[in-house]
């Protein structure tokens, strides 16, 4: 790499999602093994001088002017079942970006669904204007080929992590059951909040169990942890306020860990802790069948263990080993596709002597 380059990073950050805020970090520690590369960060919540305020269009434009290119990272961004404000925000970024005339590179981007023609057709066009698209899954490359555009399918960008260190596990003495549970609509909690409460009910009589609520990104999922710990007639924890170092100590303690989010589970892989997967949205059972199509345990997906299910993967649970062998592989996978993607993104950059 022959000379340094200022990368402004663009994503969900600083809203308190421990998912967006553990690829930022690992985002952050690959980009930085490239001692050429110094990034400025667009963020809800700026801490250090590598952050300014997503909410500050003049100083945005002022880092995307001074820097080398704009990248996209991780998460799924380019969507308006969330809001089209959420959507048209990230498309004017890629256009104030090629204004500037800096090239933009989208990695392990989840993209899709976009409804409402107008929507599409911008998205589209914007989206033209992209350097590089690396998709997380299958699905998000579909919906960019479905624009007749062109895209690689990569991973999410928490895989670049390298396996973690830490090889032992504690047996719990009672289990530990572990949710982490994604806030729901209010129409939709009744039934939820019933079958958990159940669930937890039988494991804490039949087994003993103790449960630790960790909502991941607690603005969602903090009044849905409560609501089912307070009737479960037993003390429960609840964690809201965890970093990235807690949630990775209390998933690597848990017995079993039960999520109806993508990261969590993501974690329970790199730290050899046996899971169920709430089938809550697509994303989670691509993820499921990645790792069962690496030759790694069948993962339990659905759409709520039942007692005797989580009684099952408590007495078998999948050999620590095999679930880390199957997060190595697809480190060492995003790994491969990320150095290739900085590679190109060099050339492409000492071409345009930018």
């Amino acid at each position: 790499m022959a000379k340094s380059i200022t990368v402004v990073i663009a994503g969900y950050y600083g809203f308190g999602n421990l998912g967006d805020e553990a690829i930022r970090f690992a985002l952050l520690q690959s980009l930085n093994q490239y001692n050429r590369a110094e990034s400025i960060v667009l963020t809800a919540n700026p801490q250090t001088r590598n952050e300014i305020s997503r909410n500050n269009p003049i100083r945005i434009l002022g880092a995307i002017r001074r820097s080398s290119i704009l990248l996209f990272g991780g998460g799924g961004l380019l969507q308006n079942r969330t809001s089209n404000r959420s959507l048209f925000y990230y498309l004017s970024l890629i256009l104030l970006a090629r204004i500037a005339r800096r090239p933009v590179y989208l990695i392990g981007q989840g993209i899709g669904p976009i409804s409402g023609r107008l929507a599409q057709l911008v998205t589209r066009f914007t989206l033209k204007q992209v350097h590089h698209i690396d998709c997380r899954d299958q699905k998000s490359l579909s919906y960019v080929n479905s624009l007749g555009l062109n895209g690689t399918q990569g991973s999410d960008l928490f895989f670049l992590l390298p396996p973690s260190p830490h090889h032992s596990r504690l047996t719990q003495s009672p289990p530990r059951i572990v949710l982490s549970l994604k806030g729901l609509p209010r129409k939709q909690q009744t039934g939820f909040i019933e079958q958990a409460i159940r669930l937890l009910k039988e494991l804490h009589s039949q087994r003993g169990v103790s449960c630790i609520f960790l909502p991941f990104f607690p603005k969602q999922d903090l009044a849905l942890a409560r609501a089912i710990s307070s009737e479960c007639g037993f003390p429960c924890q609840i964690l809201p306020t965890a970093g990235l170092d807690q949630a990775e100590r209390v998933i690597s303690s848990a017995s079993v860990l039960v999520s109806s989010r993508l990261h969590p589970l993501e974690f329970a892989l790199r730290m050899g802790t046996p899971m169920f997967a709430i089938s809550e949205d697509p994303k989670i059972e691509r993820f499921v069948h990645e790792v069962h199509s690496r030759d790694g345990p069948c993962i339990p997906c659905g759409s709520f263990p039942s007692a005797e299910e989580t009684s099952l993967l408590l007495d078998h649970p999948p050999a620590p080993d095999s679930l880390r062998k199957t997060y190595r592989q697809l480190h060492e996978t995003r790994k491969q596709t990320f150095k290739l993607l900085l590679d190109e993104l060099y050339d492409d950059l000492e071409g345009r002597d930018v």
